[in-house]
């Protein structure tokens, strides 16, 4: 079993422990035991016989000793020491669960681990550090073992919080459901921190925003200036659109809590200037996605997201010159864009070309026809969408029909949707943009036959559709 697949926190598992340490006796060999295993003077082994000689008959010592030797990085003598201890005590609980730490830490160690601690649990069944420690051993590979071995802590001592740890336990191993359902059967009032923390989060994880934001909101009320509940709440408000609360919650984490409590990350960044966004405040949230954007990156692909936002906020400001190029940043940063990306380019570069008039306007159109060409040649499977989108901007390039610019592209469309084994009602609408184009191309070029037939194929498309039945009564006559 390898070890990291089941220890994900060390401190968790070490930390049912921390309560007996203290309670243990003789601070002061305990102290010099860890600068011993610090240090390793030259008679080290000697040194920490003379350690187990004079306490042989108090095992309570011993494994205090050993544990420090184990927490200085000394397995072997903690694990003679832990020995010792069951040799002057026989079936002393401690003393497994000392074995059974040091059995965690090994590469393959966890089977031997959890059998020490079930010898503690033998030898001591109201001991609930080792049902506690059995539980995480086994937390990743058998969860519902763990949980069973928790029931058994239980029915052994009802005085413990059993939901409690069984909620931060599942909670490591990412296992969020059975988190959230053992901390929902706590009494809030219960909860330490971390296990608020912990609930918060994984109710996030399971999109359940409005009852993550009410345990946030609790843990606020006994925490006002907890920087991960800050940050939570803000997350929270935006995932619920509620994005003036959200710059609330935004302001309290960057201005009011102290900083050595909480390191402000470009998720924050992020989170502030989506808020801000949400909120109309485009100018403020394109700034905050720049400082954002300055952050060391924990994810490469924030940065996507980040200059995607900007592009965003400057569409909406109607910039949108800044948004195109912010756009480009974003298709540069994304190593994956998809057809969709691309597609947005093309679209931003049209909303350019509708504020533009003259030469200017004509230069906007010619570069989203090239994005939608360029997208046609990355993803085959989008060239019927493409073609679509050249017919419309050449036909716009071209608006006296003059030359004809935009005739091939609906051409090549009609013929690849009639190729389709079933032809749905997406296909029909760009059929129909096709034919009605290519019948007025015909109509100003003087071939009534031609453009006859393109008005006969719109109303097979809209049969009821009186204005198109007038036009193919006409066409008919200027035809024959």
């Amino acid at each position: 079993m390898n070890t990291m697949k089941y220890f994900m926190m060390g401190a968790l598992l070490f930390g049912c422990s921390v309560g007996t340490m203290a309670q243990d006796g003789t601070p002061a060999d305990v102290q010099a035991v860890r600068n011993l295993a610090k240090s390793k003077p030259a008679d080290y082994d000697k040194q920490l016989k003379a350690f187990i000689k004079a306490n042989k008959k108090n095992a309570e010592n011993i494994v205090a000793m050993g544990r420090a030797l184990m927490e200085e990085g000394d397995t072997a003598q903690a694990t003679v020491f832990a020995k010792q201890a069951l040799s002057s005590k026989k079936n002393y609980a401690p003393a497994y669960i000392l074995l059974g730490d040091i059995a965690s830490q090994r590469e393959n160690g966890g089977g031997d681990a959890a059998s020490n601690y079930q010898f503690a649990i033998d030898a001591d069944p109201k001991n609930a550090d080792a049902y506690r420690k059995y539980a995480i051993v086994y937390s990743k590979i058998d969860p519902e073992g763990s949980n069973e071995k928790l029931e058994e802590l239980r029915a052994q001592r009802p005085d413990v919080a059993v939901d409690a740890f069984k909620g931060r336990m599942n909670y490591n191993v990412q296992r969020y459901s059975s988190a959230i359902e053992a901390y929902s059967k706590v009494p809030f009032e219960q909860l330490e921190r971390i296990d608020i923390i912990n609930y918060a989060r994984a109710l996030q994880l399971a999109q359940k925003f409005e009852e993550s934001q009410r345990v946030v909101q609790a843990g606020l009320a006994k925490e006002p200036l907890n920087g991960t509940l800050n940050r939570f709440a803000l997350m929270n408000c935006n995932d619920l659109k509620k994005y003036a609360e959200a710059v609330k919650f935004a302001e309290v984490l960057f201005t009011k809590v102290d900083k050595d409590s909480v390191k402000l990350k470009d998720i924050d960044y992020q989170s502030y200037a989506k808020a801000l966004q949400g909120n109309g405040q485009h100018e403020e949230a394109i700034a905050k996605f720049n400082e954002a954007l300055a952050q060391p990156a924990e994810d490469k692909s924030l940065h996507a997201d980040l200059y995607k936002s900007i592009s965003d906020s400057y569409k909406s400001l109607k910039d949108f010159p800044k948004a195109i190029e912010s756009y480009k940043q974003f298709l540069e940063a994304k190593s994956d864009a998809d057809a969709t990306d691309w597609a947005g380019l093309g679209q931003l570069q049209n909303n350019l070309a509708r504020s533009l008039q003259g030469e200017e306007k004509i230069a906007a159109l010619t570069q989203a026809d090239q994005t939608f060409a360029t997208l046609a040649e990355k993803f085959t499977d989008a060239e019927e969408y493409a073609l679509l989108q050249r017919g419309r901007i050449n036909d716009q390039i071209d608006s006296d029909l003059s030359k004809g610019l935009a005739k091939p592209y609906f051409e090549r469309l009609a013929e690849l949707i009639n190729k389709h084994e079933t032809i749905d009602d997406s296909d029909k609408s760009r059929l129909f943009d096709a034919y009605r184009f290519l019948m007025r191309y015909n109509v100003k070029n003087k071939d009534s036959k031609t453009a006859y037939e393109y008005a006969k194929k719109l109303l097979e498309l809209k049969p009821d559709d009186a204005d198109i039945q007038k036009v193919v009564e006409g066409l008919a006559k200027a035809a024959n």
